[in-house]
């Protein structure tokens, strides 16, 4: 079989690795792959995968107008590339943004092929809600792509419950979804730890301490400021660190703050390729997940969530939802409504100084972190794609 994979902000080696993931299970599985990737140069991995990339620039920094005219640049270049390719026997396109499920119906209709969509998150909902979006003409064209694209998938992959029962209450059939969640790829962090960490400044500043870190986008809807206030919190106790790692609009603003408040406990470093993130990651005490105090979001399904399970860390969230049950039900961690802060830095403190407790956390950590086994979320994932090949042609019309 040939998989026609569409996805704008593909990446191999650091940040949402999810792709290029998938697509190796599924080259093991006996697929030909090629991806369609917005960024990077075309080229084939050493598994077999072929990349052809769209050469679309785009960043976290830039302005609203320019990620519009890159989704639009995408939009027209994947088209393109996607006609030319032959052979293919289904296509699979992953959003964000949402014109990428529009590619992924455009070609299914001119190729005659199964379309499977993967929702990565809700748009138009989450740009609307934060107030991204506020032109109603605009409302209504997306809310009425989204429902045609959904209409025109001959099956939809979600990143939650949470987003699952987002299309059920938009009359999506039950049975045209399926849940598979981003996953723990405990071999990739076992591959990470066997190179040896360097003894730098960092290390020495993380050395006997207990670092709670997030990596990633530090964007609007991360919300990532929280940590300033945190820190700030507890810069009464010396043994504990926040850590930051990666990108976003918002970094310069957080810098800005540590400098301003003096803050020695908290720290944030440029982003770094996945491994030596693994890395950094697996030499830390707890992860936490940010969002802005927003319901839709806590819908979502971040990788470095999986991540902290990979690497066998207790997690804390400043936000409720399917993630926050999990890790309670599990023991894995706590997650707290976002205005309560001294609930959140509380549960961070008490790990911090009871042993016992964080070692607890850390073993249901490691047990989580198999129901979410990279294999296991992928077979289900290929599970769809096989039940999708024989799709009549009269079913795309």
């Amino acid at each position: 079989m040939k998989l026609l994979y569409i996805h704008q902000h593909y990446e191999e080696h650091k940040g949402a690795t999810r792709s290029y993931e998938l697509s190796k299970h599924f080259l093991a599985k006996g697929a030909e792959v090629v991806m369609i990737s917005g960024q990077g140069d075309s080229h084939t991995t050493e598994e077999g995968l072929v990349v052809k990339a769209t050469h679309t620039a785009y960043h976290q920094k830039m302005s609203k107008m320019r990620r519009i005219f890159a989704f639009i640049h995408f939009f027209m270049r994947s088209i393109v590339l996607g006609i030319r390719e032959k052979n293919i026997d289904q296509i699979y396109a992953t959003s964000t943004p949402l014109t990428v499920g529009l590619v992924g119906l455009i070609l299914s209709k001119l190729k005659r092929k199964a379309f499977i969509f993967e929702v990565r998150d809700v748009w138009p909902d989450v740009p609307i809600q934060l107030g991204i979006i506020e032109n109603v003409w605009m409302i209504h064209l997306l809310k009425w792509l989204e429902l045609r694209i959904y209409a025109g998938a001959t099956h939809i992959v979600v990143l939650s419950e949470g987003m699952k029962q987002n299309l059920l209450e938009k009359k999506v059939p039950e049975n045209k979804i399926t849940v598979a969640e981003n996953f723990a790829n405990r071999e990739l962090v076992r591959e990470s730890n066997e190179e040896q960490p360097e003894d730098t400044e960092l290390s020495r500043w993380t050395d006997g301490r207990f670092v709670v870190v997030h990596p990633g986008t530090m964007g609007l809807v991360n919300g990532a400021g929280y940590l300033v206030t945190c820190a700030e919190r507890l810069q009464h106790n010396e043994a504990i660190r926040f850590l930051l790692i990666g990108e976003g609009s918002e970094k310069r603003e957080i810098q800005a703050q540590i400098e301003a408040k003096k803050l020695t406990n908290i720290r944030v470093l440029d982003a770094k390729a996945k491994k030596e993130t693994l890395q950094i990651v697996s030499g830390c005490q707890m992860g936490t997940m940010l969002v802005t105090d927003e319901p839709i979001l806590q819908d979502n399904s971040a990788n470095k969530f999986f991540d902290f399970l990979a690497c066998g860390l207790p997690i804390v969230l400043n936000y409720r939802g399917w993630q926050k049950q999990v890790l309670e039900e599990s023991g894995a961690g706590k997650g707290f409504a976002h205005r309560d802060v001294e609930g959140y830095c509380a549960f961070v403190e008490g790990l911090a100084t009871d042993r016992d407790s964080w070692h607890q956390a850390h073993q249901a950590s490691q047990q989580l972190a198999e129901k979410y086994d990279v294999n296991r979320v992928a077979d289900r994932i290929w599970h769809a794609i096989t039940n999708v090949r024989s799709v009549p042609v009269e079913a795309l019309d």
